[in-house]
């Protein structure tokens, strides 16, 4: 190819800098979405929180300015929408709507219930509900296109659960699920699947990246893998604590196996045991504090970042990394299924490395397979991250140049979408059916990842769901029990006009009622779904017996340890020292309960 043949000409390093086959692929990608137009409807009035209700009295949950806590994607998604130039200010122009909530500033501790001015917070929360539902663009379709953000754990929750820290009482939120339960919503999972059917009232979910920790100004993404700068081979810092949840019970046993990576930092703010603290000689497996500068220098010196699923298969250090130009390593076994966000726009598997959860629970660990990252070529590395540069601002929220509101809006029309919807909006308006046709070349990559709830059979807003991404398979399909579905009115239908879109549907191969094919990166399976549930209902259940079987693992000498040794290293033990008031400071897993809803 002529590529190869201009590298023969030149030096290893020069050639290395030419742009790559992949990076040739995100030009013409971008050329396209150049041209793109997907009108959407920003609702605005006196029932819709213009960021003024909550953001302006509201701190994140360790004290930070609202905008840094990791859950506030909804603030830099407002404010990127509000100046796009796809924003129309005619409804009937739109594809999307766009509801304004900012639900993470709104049920943070520190507003304690109220807004700025001590309005009750449902108060307001309903009062956009009922406008939202008062209009003809919500009537049309039941909200089916209507897009919420908000990374808020909490929007999943009903009182007593949903606010306990409120001075002003709680009231029932039946009326804003109940609204928005055909809605679009982005959220850091998919919580269709990852949340019992209780608790996610949506319909549709699209993954919204976490608000990344990072020093913009530093621009440490310019810094290649193999520059001096980056003296940190593999970088950890987090909660590993006993909450006596699956994924810190995994923690807890994978960080002693990874304490030998040479040059490597891998510690944590909460460990059972007693760990020494980090510093001079001691660097993995150690008791550092919660420091947001020092964590930010350590990831902008790393070649890899480790990101060791927690509560839930998604963690925040992604997109620490991709900010701060450090290559992701991704162990979390669920997390390509429920938890990468924009899968049909950003190539996942060129610009970051997966390792299976199963080698960290083997007696010979995982070290070994983590190490050999660190063995590929520093030409095979500066690529991948060159490339992961090219998708930065298509995941970090707070980069200049940011695409991540644009990347939800795509990912919503294209997942998310009914296809009844789609015929409706195209015969509404040309220019519609023209944006929804060159919308349709906009999932070069192919999304596997799992974005509905199975639809009710008494509401057919589900119906077709992903038709527009022709790279990605459709999730549902209610076949005869709903007429909408093949864009007929519900009335004066005759038989044959229903056998005939019948036989077309089944032609068509686009309903599976049943079995629906999702899968990991290179493979679909007709039983993921079920697969995926299974396994995340199962998981905390098995969480008491996981603790207890990996405290025994990590609790083992490792091969060649030759026992213990000055400043901790050896042989790891166990230690259910959290209730003594010590703070948590050891190696291995300890039994317990502790439990927050998310990872950090």
């Amino acid at each position: 190819p002529p590529r190869q043949l201009a590298c023969s000409w030149r030096s290893v390093q020069s050639c290395a800098q030419m742009p790559t086959d992949e990076e040739e692929d995100a030009d013409r990608i971008d050329a396209l979405r150049s041209a793109l137009e997907l009108p959407f409807y920003l609702y605005e009035g006196p029932s819709f929180d213009d960021g003024l209700w909550f953001e302006a009295c509201s701190r994140g949950l360790r004290g930070e300015r609202i905008e840094e806590d990791q859950y506030s994607g909804e603030h830099y998604w407002l404010a990127q929408l509000r100046r796009h130039r796809w924003r129309v200010a005619q409804p009937s122009a739109a594809l999307l709507f766009v509801v304004p909530l900012y639900l993470n500033a709104a049920l943070q501790p520190s507003v304690k219930g109220a807004s700025c001015n001590g309005t009750h917070f449902q108060v307001l929360l309903d009062a956009t509900a009922a406008a939202v539902a008062a209009t003809e663009q919500y009537a049309r379709h039941d909200g089916a296109d209507h897009v919420i953000v908000s990374n808020s754990w909490k929007l999943t929750q009903t009182p007593p659960e949903q606010a306990p820290w409120s001075k002003v009482g709680q009231l029932p939120n039946e009326l804003f699920r109940r609204t928005f339960r055909n809605a679009i919503v982005g959220h850091m999972e998919s919580h269709g699947v990852a949340k019992p059917p209780s608790s996610a009232f949506w319909r549709c979910s699209v993954v919204s990246p976490y608000v990344a920790n990072y020093d913009e100004a530093a621009a440490a993404h310019r810094r290649p893998p193999a520059s001096k700068e980056r003296d940190v081979s593999f970088y950890f810092q987090g909660g590993a604590n006993n909450r006596g949840t699956r994924g810190y019970a995994f923690r807890q046993a994978a960080l002693p196996q990874l304490q030998d990576l040479p040059a490597a930092h891998i510690s944590a703010f909460s460990l059972p045991g007693k760990p020494a603290a980090c510093g001079g000689a001691v660097s993995t497996n150690c008791r550092a504090g919660r420091s947001s500068g020092a964590f930010r220098s350590l990831m902008a010196r790393s070649r890899f970042n480790l990101v060791l699923r927690g509560d839930s298969p998604s963690s925040r250090r992604l997109y620490d990394g991709v900010a701060a130009g450090a290559l992701s390593v991704l162990i979390s076994d669920e997390l390509w299924s429920v938890g990468l966000p924009f899968p049909c726009l950003v190539p996942w598997r060129k610009i970051a490395f997966t390792i299976a959860e199963r080698p960290f629970l083997s007696s010979t660990g995982a070290a070994a397979v983590v190490g050999a990252l660190d063995k590929l070529s520093p030409a095979s590395l500066g690529r991948t991250q060159r490339l992961a540069n090219r998708f930065r601002r298509d995941l970090i929220w707070n980069t200049n140049g940011s695409r991540v509101a644009e990347n939800l809006l795509i990912t919503a029309a294209l997942r998310c979408l009914p296809a009844h919807v789609v015929r409706r909006a195209a015969a509404r308006a040309a220019a519609l059916a023209a944006a929804l046709r060159a919308l349709r070349q906009h999932c070069p990559h192919g999304d596997t990842s799992v974005a509905c709830v199975a639809p009710d059979a008494s509401n057919c807003a589900g119906c077709e769901t992903g038709d527009l991404a022709s790279a990605t398979p459709i999730e549902h399909c209610c076949a005869d029990s709903c007429p909408q579905c093949r864009g007929l009115p519900a009335r004066n239908r005759s038989s044959a006009s229903r056998a005939a879109n019948r036989s077309a549907s089944r032609a068509a191969a686009r309903c599976v009622p049943a079995d629906v094919y999702y899968g990991e990166p290179m493979r679909h399976d007709a039983s993921r779904r079920g697969a995926i549930a299974a396994y995340l209902a199962q998981a905390d259940k098995d969480a008491p017996e996981a603790l207890q079987r990996w405290r025994k693992l990590a609790g083992q000498a490792r091969p060649g340890s030759g026992g213990g040794s000055a400043g901790g290293r050896g042989r790891l033990k166990a230690r259910g020292d959290e209730a003594s008031g010590l703070k948590p400071r050891g190696r291995g897993a300890a039994a317990g309960s502790s439990r927050r809803p998310l990872s950090t």
